[in-house]
């Protein structure tokens, strides 16, 4: 078997994602032909077979995000290996597609307070329930009666509260939940859209699977800085006294001569 490994991808690019498969279990495959492309933050990539074979495996699906050295699949070499591949390797190329599918729920927590504060109050929150959020935003303040400390989204997801403002807490305390959302950000993704405040629901997503790039991103931080800015409404116009024509007699008509 040879493997298919992710090749490096440069400086300060530390992942990538699959974007395509030009080949699928079974298939036969030559040196060096084509058989995947991956997509990172700015560039793209080909992966090519490295023998003559059989595509035997695929590790990884389209949408996967992966790291260089991940095996990506494998290559049975020789034609021998044709007949017995599809029939092996079949059901664990199925798995790989359903375990990316399963979404978790992150707890987010009530953190530690330190010595002699047990008991803490929900502040106001920053995101409503069904909010998507990017990992590390501000959520909401938790506050004692000596200090005030901020929780931030431990994940990118959908926000669920389960305590509303005001509310008594203690340590440790789930306070709400944050279900993984269907579009993956990157690192490099997450730091744009903290950084500027962005909705990660309102960028228009270009990578595979709904994913959102980095081009993505800063593409959506251009859209809010061109958007017009509200006009500024208008002075009001100090009025002058009124005048009033009145018409003259016609001793003022002499007078005025």
């Amino acid at each position: 078997m040879a493997d298919i490994l992710t090749p490096a991808l440069g400086e300060s690019v530390s992942e990538a994602t699959i974007a395509k498969w030009t080949k699928k279990v079974g298939d036969a495959v030559k040196k060096d032909e084509v058989l995947v492309e991956l997509e990172t933050d700015k560039v793209s990539l080909e992966v090519v077979a490295p023998a003559d074979g059989t595509l035997a495996a695929i590790n990884a699906g389209e949408g996967d995000t992966v790291v260089p050295g991940t095996v990506l699949g494998q290559v049975s070499e020789g034609a021998a290996a044709a007949a017995s591949a599809p029939a092996a390797e079949a059901p664990a190329a199925a798995a790989a597609p359903a375990a990316a599918a399963g979404g978790a729920s992150v707890d987010v927590a009530v953190p530690t307070m330190g010595e002699s504060v047990a008991e803490n109050s929900v502040g106001n929150w920053l995101k409503k329930s069904g909010d998507t959020v990017a990992k590390d935003e501000l959520l909401v303040e938790i506050e004692t009666d000596k200090v005030a400390v901020e929780v931030s989204a431990p994940e990118a997801g959908v926000l669920t509260i389960n305590v509303e403002s005001g509310a008594a807490v203690t340590p440790g305390q789930v306070i709400a939940t944050i279900s993984a959302s269907g579009a993956h950000l990157s690192p490099s993704v997450q730091r744009v859209v903290s950084e500027n405040n962005l909705n990660p629901s309102s960028i228009a997503a270009s990578g595979p699977k709904g994913n959102i790039t980095k081009a993505d991103a800063i593409a959506a931080i251009g859209a809010a800085s061109a958007a017009p800015a509200p006009a500024a409404p208008s002075a009001p116009r100090e009025l002058a006294p009124r005048e009033e024509r009145v018409k003259m007699t016609r001793l003022r008509q002499t007078i005025a001569r």
